[in-house]
């Protein structure tokens, strides 16, 4: 979060740098440790899927969500950290395959 706001602060405002920030936080700060091939397109893959200007117009943050009824979990307007705090304590009722990309049956191979 520091490495973030260290960045923001100095870029002098304006339109956020999402190929900036994807390659600091998918580059250098975490995909050094990601030794894995696959694991490193998935890693690309979620910033991609995240990190873009929809992100603040209140859009679905499950991807492939819109497949299944009743499993949804959209972002928040732009609001202060309590706010958004508040909203996944409120929004975001349990773990569920749907919210990492994957099929609802997912979860029953891993309960039983």
């Amino acid at each position: 979060a520091t490495c973030l706001q260290n960045y923001m602060d100095n870029i002098g405002g304006g339109k956020i740098p999402w190929q900036d920030l994807k390659y600091i936080f998918g580059e250098i700060m975490y995909g050094g440790h990601i030794v894995n091939d696959f694991d490193r397109l998935l890693a690309t893959e979620y910033l991609n899927f995240y990190m873009k200007d929809e992100l603040l117009d209140e859009t679905e943050m499950y991807p492939f969500a819109e497949d299944e009824k009743g499993v949804s979990f959209m972002s928040p307007a732009p609001t202060s950290f309590e706010k958004y705090i508040e909203h996944i304590d409120k929004n975001m009722a349990g773990d569920t395959p749907i919210a990492f990309g994957l099929h609802p049956n997912a979860e029953i191979d891993f309960r039983t």
